[in-house]
């Protein structure tokens, strides 16, 4: 069983080295490279679902382990690469690879029995995400590159500063608490870190001009796949503390939904309206994870952990893709499609009332379980003021539905005129457009069907947990 834990890793690491590969070799502008890290994603995701089907409650040896929590999570981030590669463009072989390689990383992070192995997939999930931005197609995408380095290169300093002291509390690097005040010294210090992958505040500074300087699909990536591996840290170094941290994190999460929402009302560019947005949501994570741990990481709260992240892959996915298929970039040219493209307008009113929680959306079964769970927990008052920041959210998500719908529309002159930069009319045949338009289409649907069959996302909880 050991030995079958890392199955998934090698299979990511031998489709990264193969379509790298090929790469090289290839023609250039054939399809393989792309293909392949298609197919190898797959059955990353088909290994997981079985992995977690087969693996007992927890698996300890020396470097690796894996249980409920990080056999479900796993599944969610190995997921979200799906959409990023399906939408990517063929013919070139490094962006696919640095996915599989960013996805090595998460797999690490999943499966780390000791803070060295953490460690590890905390940098192997970053180096390759840094690049990825660089390669962005907007003007803005080395500098944001550059930023995002550097405030992955400050969280990675952290989380080795509090490793050191960590080891010098316990003289171990297994994933146990370390007595003494400098334990939770180095722990608090290496929360710092994970709270600065999930663009938590305030350590969110980088978060909104990465996003916004990223490709959509990326970006969309980012707030999915990397945020959900974050969460999964951070509740890897929260189940370890016995002290005031657990009594801070529910007030910082509360701090990031409120400050998320009321700086997203003010947004007029979309793609960095849905990075504060984000940045919101990454405060309903961080309450999730203070709910487990303040209950002693009830198997229920991290249930309620796993729908929100998995609820929140389909929904911020789907509103970013939908920003890639569509090519607009700002509020304004969104004023009356409900009048000129009913359809696109349709897919995103949805998605976007799954992302403000409006029922019967999964948006609102995440809250709703996110809520109850820290009620359970005695989190009362972190639990109204993200109540408070939920409501607040409304003003931007309804918002935008009112823009589509109760605006008068455009002329075609100033859309075409307000049109991002993107390329995917001129480099994606007819069938790859409408391919991408049915997939966000499906992750609307999706965000539905969570509600009405909430077996989908129990099944693969209870599989997780066996």
């Amino acid at each position: 069983m050991t030995a079958m834990l890392w199955l998934p890793i090698a299979v990511l690491s031998a489709g990264a080295l193969s379509v790298l590969a090929i790469g090289m070799g290839a023609t250039p502008g054939r399809p393989i490279p792309c293909g392949l890290a298609k197919g190898v994603a797959a059955a990353a995701v088909l290994l997981a679902l079985v992995l977690s089907a087969m693996t007992p409650e927890a698996v300890r040896p020396p470097l690796l382990r894996l249980d409920m929590l990080g056999g479900s999570i796993q599944l969610v981030f190995l997921a979200a690469a799906m959409p990023l590669l399906f939408v990517m463009t063929p013919g070139d072989e490094v962006p696919p690879a640095l996915v599989l390689g960013s996805l090595i990383g998460m797999a690490l992070v999943a499966a780390a029995g000791s803070l060295l192995m953490l460690f590890i997939g905390l940098e192997l999930m970053s180096v390759p995400a840094y690049l990825l931005v660089a390669r962005s197609r907007s003007t803005r995408a080395m500098e944001a590159s550059v930023k995002y380095f550097f405030a992955g290169s400050a969280a990675g300093a952290l989380f080795l500063m509090g490793m050191a002291l960590h080891f010098s509390a316990a003289h171990s690097l297994d994933l146990a608490s370390a007595p003494g005040p400098l334990g939770e010294a180095g722990l608090a210090l290496m929360i710092a870190a994970a709270l600065f992958k999930l663009g938590a505040v305030p350590l969110h500074f980088w978060l909104p001009d990465v996003y916004e300087a990223s490709d959509p699909e990326l970006a969309g990536f980012f707030s999915t796949g990397l945020k959900a591996a974050a969460a999964l840290l951070l509740a890897r170094l929260a189940g370890l503390s016995q002290g005031p941290i657990l009594s801070i994190l529910p007030w910082a999460a509360a701090l990031t939904i409120l400050f998320g929402a009321v700086v997203a009302l003010r947004q007029q560019k979309l793609q960095r309206l849905l990075a504060y947005s984000s940045i919101s949501h990454a405060g309903f994570m961080m309450l999730a994870v203070a709910a487990w741990a303040r209950q002693g990481q009830a198997s229920s709260a991290a249930g309620a952990l796993f729908f929100y992240l998995a609820a929140y892959l389909f929904m911020s996915g789907g509103a970013f893709l939908w920003l890639k298929v569509s090519g607009f970039s700002s509020r304004e040219q969104l004023k009356g499609l409900g009048r000129v493209r009913p359809a696109d307008a349709a897919v995103l009113s949805v998605l976007l009332l799954a992302l403000a929680g409006i029922p019967p959306t999964a948006g609102f079964a995440a809250k709703f379980l996110v809520f109850w769970e820290a009620f359970k927990a005695g989190l009362y008052v972190p639990l109204v003021l993200a109540g408070l920041g939920a409501l607040l959210s409304l003003g931007y998500y309804l918002g935008l539905i009112r823009d589509m719908y109760f605006d008068e529309p455009m002329t075609a002159k100033v859309i075409s005129e307000g049109r991002q930069d993107l390329d995917t009319a001129a480099s994606s045949s007819v069938e790859a457009a409408l391919g991408q338009r049915a997939l966000v289409a499906a992750f609307a649907v999706l965000t539905v069907l969570l509600v009405v069959m909430p077996w989908l996302v129990d099944g693969l909880w209870a599989g997780g947990g066996r």
